[in-house]
């Protein structure tokens, strides 16, 4: 049995095919610039995109990945130098901190509003309660694998939530390292 509707499950499968392949024809790019970085940081943020950022050729690299299911490609960007303003968040939760479904579960962390090329904002986000986070070495980096990957899954399906701590750390990863 479908977990959705029989047309909004061929819907979704389009939609995943269709991110597979968008996928595939950005890590073949990728491959051919020779876009190799050691470490990588991918962060999804609330509207189901993701941004990732590398340290690559004393600079900042940026690959900044659409929303499930649009017609937006991936994007990469290289910057020498990054400009960003850093947000804090901080919901406190209420009623049972979203416990059987009573009140809604607090959120703390920061957005790193990040300036693009063109003037617009790719938003790093780093919030525990809201957000994913993956950050894997070149080898386990499944976005830059030019094969396909099995059951067309979702390379933001591997992310992982914020925990408090995690989030703590990477930010400070983020300060430290990525965006310096």
């Amino acid at each position: 049995m479908p977990l959705f509707d029989m047309e909004g499950e061929a819907r979704r499968k389009a939609n995943l095919k269709s991110l597979e392949d968008k996928r595939l024809r950005f890590a073949q790019e990728m491959e051919a610039k020779g876009f190799r970085p050691d470490k990588m940081l991918f962060c999804s943020t609330e509207d189901g995109m993701f941004v990732g950022v590398a340290r690559w050729q004393d600079g900042v690299a940026l690959v900044i990945g659409p929303r499930f299911g649009s017609d937006e490609d991936f994007r990469y960007e290289f910057h020498d130098h990054v400009d960003f303003e850093k947000e804090e968040i901080y919901e406190k939760g209420t009623g049972l901190n979203g416990m059987f479904g009573f009140g809604r579960k607090g959120a703390s962390g920061y957005i790193y509003h990040i300036t693009l090329h063109d003037g617009s904002v790719a938003p790093l986000c780093v919030v525990h309660g809201r957000t994913s986070w993956l950050e894997c070495d070149y080898k386990r980096n499944g976005l830059l694998k030019s094969k396909r990957r099995r059951g067309d899954s979702n390379f933001i399906w591997d992310f992982i939530p914020f925990e408090r701590e995690q989030s703590r750390k990477a930010i400070e990863r983020i300060d430290n390292y990525y965006l310096i």
